[in-house]
């Protein structure tokens, strides 16, 4: 396990630019989890959390370089990867993770998770997936949804809704104008960054402001939220 300029790189492409304007950060570290072929989300989340606990002074040092964020954005497989990261740094240091963006995850109702160590959780998913039983694709704890749907028009549409129950009601839709050649894609921060990290912003605005309604009978309260809420400054 090491960190990696390469592959982790590479994997992203060439579009970081709109994920750096979302986050407000432009201090990126690779990682290449080097996931085996036949494995399990807890074994992959175990790989995280020994992973951390390696590299541990590199990710604080980043943390650090950040502005002390802690933000991570994991695709496909690694999503349990970044689940066990984000669990060592809380269990261990006492270190929230301040945002998790997941993209298309794999097995995602098998993967472990430490429900206090990710303050904001983003999942994305496509009806351009891989496929998996339904009962292995919703994560148990995320705050954020975000759905793709090609609607078969030359435009796509993008659902993004707060996910605790008092608030499922709270859903919008962005529509953007492409096509998609590739109708097997699975990589939407490849194949479509603009649309998707637009969603994304918007449902951390949508969730910041939840958590700010929240609060809106004591005015502290709503100060103190806004300045914990740095990820949008």
């Amino acid at each position: 396990m090491k960190l990696t300029p390469k592959p982790g790189r590479a994997y992203w492409g060439n579009h970081l630019s709109s994920a750096g304007y979302v986050f407000n950060d432009w201090h990126w570290v690779f990682v290449d989890p080097e996931i085996k072929t036949i494995s399990t989300p807890a074994s992959r989340f175990r790989e995280g959390y020994l992973f951390a606990l390696e590299n541990e002074k590199i990710i604080r040092n980043n943390i650090l370089v950040c502005g002390n964020k802690f933000q991570i954005v994991a695709h496909g497989q690694a999503v349990a990867f970044a689940e066990g990261v984000s669990a060592y740094f809380f269990e261990e240091k006492g270190i929230v993770t301040d945002l998790a963006v997941y993209l298309q995850g794999a097995r995602l109702a098998e993967t472990p998770q430490c429900r206090r160590a990710v303050d904001c959780r983003v999942v994305c998913t496509s009806d351009n997936n891989l496929r998996f039983p339904k009962n292995q694709d919703s994560l148990k704890f995320k705050d954020v949804t975000v759905y793709e749907k090609d609607l078969q028009t030359g435009y796509f549409r993008y659902t993004i809704a707060l996910t605790d129950k008092e608030n499922n009601h709270k859903i919008s839709h962005l529509y953007f104008r492409f096509s998609l050649k590739d109708k097997r894609s699975h990589f939407m921060h490849l194949k479509r960054s603009f649309p998707l990290w637009s969603s994304v912003e918007h449902g951390l605005k949508m969730y910041i402001e939840n958590e700010i309604d929240s609060c809106a009978d004591n005015v502290a309260d709503v100060r103190n939220m806004m300045l914990e809420k740095h990820i949008m400054n």
